[in-house]
């Protein structure tokens, strides 16, 4: 059986509050870099494929699952 898992970006900075001029730049904040490594810490082994966005906040949070499981191929959709 084939488990997936959908995870949103971490808070970016548009989420608290800061004006943001080009969508695919915005920031992720301190807490949503703590988000992303709370979801690297989630998963209890190595998932087959890790796939992000272009945008800055869904790579950021892609980033530390990235770290911790570097053999992971990682497709940007």
């Amino acid at each position: 059986m084939l488990t997936v898992h959908f995870v949103r970006h971490g808070e970016s900075a548009a989420n608290a509050g800061t004006a943001t001029s080009d969508p695919a730049l915005i920031p992720l904040t301190e807490k949503g870099w703590e988000q992303a490594q709370a979801v690297a810490e989630a998963f209890d082994q190595a998932p087959c494929l890790i796939v992000t966005s272009p945008y800055e906040r869904a790579a950021d949070t892609a980033r530390p699952t990235i770290g911790r499981f570097p053999g992971v191929p990682v497709e940007v959709w």
